[in-house]
């Protein structure tokens, strides 16, 4: 562990049992918080508070259904599961260490949203006033100092250690789409077949521990971001021992070796 007081810092992989008590942990810690209005740190503006905390959440139900089918198979269904919550808690802690990333993720939505709509168009159906939502959210955005772009290449490259999350999460696709990744898996070579291969409808994943790893890791990355965000620590010293317990940090640094400083 080159630097164990930073997230995904370990080399290495918590056992199944681990990452699944881990994970279960941290989902009851964040479905048990008690309600009310959440304050929210002065130097993140609303859109990225909001996202955060959007993008926190889903990560936690998410992993909600991972940890049940991983109770239940040992194949690769539970994969895009995974990458879904890779996906959100890389977002949340992009939001977190990126000014303008709110308005960012709004623009990119407003764009999808024309795109959609412009196909809706195509068929003669009327689209509404949604399209003129987006077309004036984009507007309004045009000149916003926000990145430009939303590739999910590019939010894992601004966080530290993010090439190795990106290539993690191509290896993840492969196995989340319908094709060659697929029909790999469940394929299995052998002289004795007239093609050479033989269809296995029960195989297993040689790599179920780390994937199940890296989704308590992506889990503890999600409520960490939406954690460090807040105006006042809620859940500091349970997150500190979820991370402890899967070999990992609680510092989320940027590429540039930045991150958020301390609350005042």
């Amino acid at each position: 562990m080159s630097h164990p007081n930073r997230v995904l810092a370990s080399t290495t992989t918590p056992d199944i049992t681990k990452s699944q008590q881990t994970m279960g942990i941290l989902c009851d810690l964040w479905d048990n918080a008690a309600p009310g209005t959440i304050e929210y740190r002065s130097d993140l503006d609303a859109p990225r508070a909001v996202a955060i905390r959007t993008q926190t959440h889903h990560a936690v139900r998410v992993s909600r259904a991972v940890l049940q089918l991983s109770h239940t198979t040992t194949g690769i269904e539970l994969v895009p599961l995974v990458r879904l919550v890779m996906e959100c808690a890389v977002t949340a802690a992009w939001l977190l260490l990126t000014p303008g990333s709110g308005q960012a993720l709004i623009r990119d939505g407003a764009s999808q949203r024309l795109k959609a709509l412009a196909g809706i168009t195509k068929l003669g159906e009327d689209p509404g006033p949604a399209k003129e939502q987006a077309e004036d959210a984009l507007a309004q955005l045009e000149n916003a100092k926000a990145p430009r772009s939303f590739a999910f290449e590019q939010r894992c490259l601004r966080l530290e250690g993010g090439q190795r999350i990106y290539l993690t999460y191509r290896a993840f696709s492969a196995e989340s789409h319908s094709g060659m990744g697929i029909a790999d898996f469940y394929s299995v070579a052998t002289p004795a077949s007239p093609i050479g291969v033989v269809f296995n409808p029960d195989a297993s994943s040689s790599v179920r521990t780390p994937t199940l790893g890296v989704a308590a890791c992506m889990l503890l990355l999600a409520i960490n971001a939406d954690e460090i965000a807040r105006a006042k620590p809620t859940h500091s010293t349970q997150i500190t021992k979820a991370a402890k317990r899967l070999g990992v940090g609680t510092r989320i640094v940027a590429s540039d070796g930045t991150e958020l400083p301390p609350r005042v």
